[in-house]
């Protein structure tokens, strides 16, 4: 009887042994995904913010990053997100809008001034009319490929809304920058 408890207690101990560590669902890691952009950065103009970045060329384990599919251009226009917090796409989703997604087939029309395949991207954000002018604006950039994995969302580009005067709490007059 006694090698029964025995071997009923090293049964049960081998079955709780595995239930330690961390607990929840298994994620893999999103080696094939895309890295952020770089060098993401915005600049007002007359009534529109220009915003330029490097698409990236790699993936998150060093690979050589596929074809993308889109990028997405993410405005924070209604509060900034917090300096030196990480955005994790469910906080972008939920504080900022969707300002433009630039199809593969449109990539061309927004290169920047280094040329085709150079990775140097550009987008103009033009402030939508009648709307109450932000004193800032963040944006923020994610790639996505063409099997659907997306990137980490790039590190926020701030700036002064264009039409705004640096310390002025209300819109410039129309025509003035």
């Amino acid at each position: 009887m006694d090698k029964r408890i025995a071997m009923l207690l090293a049964g049960l101990c081998l079955a709780v042994i595995p239930a330690c560590g961390r607990k929840g669902p298994l994620i893999l890691p999103p080696g094939r995904a895309p890295l952020p952009v770089a060098e993401l950065s915005a600049a007002a103009g007359r009534g529109a913010v220009v915003l330029r970045w490097i698409d990236p060329v790699k993936t998150v384990s060093g690979r050589p990053v596929g074809p993308l599919a889109a990028v997405e251009i993410w405005v924070f226009d209604k509060g900034l997100p917090a300096a030196g917090v990480p955005l994790t796409a469910g906080a972008v989703e939920k504080t900022a809008r969707l300002a433009g997604r630039i199809p593969a087939a449109e990539f061309a029309a927004h290169r920047g001034a280094a040329g085709e395949g150079s990775g140097v991207m550009t987008f103009t954000y033009d402030l939508p009319p009648g709307t109450a002018v932000p004193a800032k604006l963040a944006f923020t950039v994610r790639v996505v490929d063409r099997k659907g994995r997306f990137s980490d969302f790039a590190a926020p580009a701030v700036v002064e809304a264009p039409g705004r005067a640096p310390g002025v709490d209300r819109p410039a007059a129309p025509g003035v920058c």
